[in-house]
């Protein structure tokens, strides 16, 4: 049984990508969609964990006051602010990480990996297409989308999860440093 939706929906696409498979088309379209979104969701979740990990860590390492919770808490919300106004990216985002050390070598060599791609899907998948006809054929199209494009928004989708437990643990102890002093808890 069929449903008609009340309103149109219009999607915009290059008619030369796999030419002869529009639901191939699509779904290609529709995946590089979905990894841009955890990507950014990624890029937004490390200035999370980097505010977090460097707060708390402040805050270990000096006399735990209201005063000193209080400006610690302030200064990296202004930090978190500036990764915005000076356009922190994922690259950059994952190099900080690695100054201070907060993530296993190994998993910000993924985060390196999601990154790369990234700029792969951005900037060089369309512009090569102008020059190489492979995504005109939608088997390439469809195994591009198994191989490389799947594969890859799970592996953001799994790392994304992991900084976000990591935020939740490092969200806590700031929170239990802001409750030893008599700091509201802000929701």
């Amino acid at each position: 049984m069929e449903t008609e939706s009340k309103e149109k929906i219009t999607i915009q696409y290059n008619l030369d990508i796999s030419k002869d498979d529009n639901y191939i088309r699509i779904a290609f379209y529709a995946n590089i969609g979905f990894f841009i979104e955890i990507a950014q969701m990624l890029e937004f979740n490390l200035r999370k964990l980097i505010c977090y990990y460097k707060s708390v860590t402040e805050i270990e390492a000096s006399e735990i006051t209201k005063e000193n919770v209080e400006k610690i808490c302030k200064s990296y919300d202004n930090y978190y602010d500036k990764t915005y106004k000076d356009k922190y990216t994922l690259g950059k985002l994952t190099k900080e990480l690695r100054k201070i050390q907060v993530i296993d070598p190994k998993i910000l060599d993924k985060f390196d990996e999601i990154n790369n791609y990234r700029i792969k899907v951005v900037h060089m998948i369309f512009q090569n297409n102008v020059i190489v006809d492979k995504f005109k054929d939608s088997k390439y199209v469809l195994e591009y989308n198994q191989n490389r494009l799947i594969p890859m928004i799970n592996i953001t989708n799994a790392t994304n999860k992991f900084v976000i437990e990591m935020i939740n643990t490092f969200k806590e102890s700031l929170r239990e440093y802001k409750t030893q002093v008599g700091i509201a808890i802000q929701e």
